[in-house]
């Protein structure tokens, strides 16, 4: 999708637009959003100076020429057929909010800035979606949001272009781990408390019964076949924040496998309970170790039996954090 364009206009200078914008990009950033803030409607600009070598590529047909630092750059460039705004948003197009101070009659969304003491009646230019005021009084028909208030101007940028992508709270039931963007993150949890924590999982294996009874007399080639699968279980939780991609590294209090054999049905059942006192839960711990013991089964027991299935593996109970206790009612 091609960023959103907001252009923060004002009937005159000297109203804080850069201002405003300096204090509205960090709480823009923290929410996970990627932005550009260009300044808008310019004459003229001294960067580019006749004679430069910036300048010079120009003129020599380079679309773009710029000027970078081990750290920094800056990108200059035009277009035939675009205007310079136009132009640059086309290059920031991995961008997912580009943000103009300046240019009243452009047909982006635009928020108004409007102080007291400069310019108390808004001109409310076309396609204006809200207005920034240190005023009190003012009764508009668009939002009126408080000139100090960066963080009530964010919610409502994200709330009007991005709300279907934001952010929700794991208690509501929605998806925590994207950003504002849409883009995957691991969520934040230094704003958690410690509490004590724990996950029960289980899954099952199903196999000829030759091979189950095989694994039970420790009769595989291989060796014994639980006691294998029981340290790959326990190594598996430790490891789960290597293996899946926003589970946060944890140190893990204590690990229990255990695994019953179901001759009747032909399977070995397993289940593996992980602890631990910390900020987020083991869930997914207790899972992956599951994944992996019954994995190590098959990877032990395939040379005779490969038909064996891995089935059923789920979350059992939970408990600890900010959701509670949580039980799977058929186990």
């Amino acid at each position: 999708m091609p960023p959103v364009i907001i252009n923060l206009v004002a009937a005159q200078s000297e109203t804080g637009k850069t201002t405003i914008l300096e204090n509205l990009l960090p709480v823009l950033k923290h929410r996970g959003l990627r932005v550009a803030a260009l300044k808008g409607h310019l004459h003229h600009y001294d960067l580019d100076l006749p004679g430069k070598d910036s300048w010079r590529f120009t003129k020599a047909g380079a679309e773009v020429s710029g000027l970078t630092t081990p750290d920094s750059y800056i990108l200059i460039g035009s277009s035939s057929s675009k205007s310079g705004n136009d132009a640059a948003a086309e290059m920031l197009r991995d961008m997912d909010l580009i943000i103009i101070e300046g240019n009243k009659k452009s047909k982006n969304p635009k928020i108004e800035v409007v102080r007291g003491a400069l310019n108390r009646e808004p001109l409310l230019p076309f396609n204006t979606i809200a207005v920034v005021t240190d005023c009190d009084d003012l009764n508009l028909d668009v939002p009126v949001i408080n000139l100090e208030d960066s963080t009530g101007l964010a919610d409502f940028i994200i709330n009007r272009f991005f709300s279907s992508k934001s952010e929700t709270k794991s208690t509501s039931g929605e998806f925590t781990h994207f950003d504002v963007s849409g883009r995957p993150k691991m969520v934040d949890i230094s704003g958690k408390g410690e509490t004590l924590r724990e996950a029960y999982a289980r899954g099952e294996i199903t196999m000829a019964p030759e091979t189950l009874a095989r694994i039970m007399t420790g009769s595989m080639a291989k060796g014994d076949v639980l006691g294998v699968a029981q340290v790959a279980a326990v190594m598996a939780v430790k490891e789960t924040g290597r293996l899946i991609p926003m589970a946060h590294p944890l140190g893990i209090s204590g690990v229990d496998v255990e695994f019953d054999s179901v001759k009747d049905d032909s399977k070995i059942e397993i289940g593996v309970r992980v602890k631990l006192t910390g900020q987020t839960g083991v869930e997914m711990e207790a899972l992956t170790g599951v994944s992996v013991a019954a994995l190590t089964i098959y990877d032990m027991c395939k040379a005779v039996d490969k038909n064996m299935v891995i089935q059923n593996i789920r979350l059992v109970e939970k408990k600890g954090g900010r959701s509670g206790h949580y039980r799977r009612e058929q186990i």
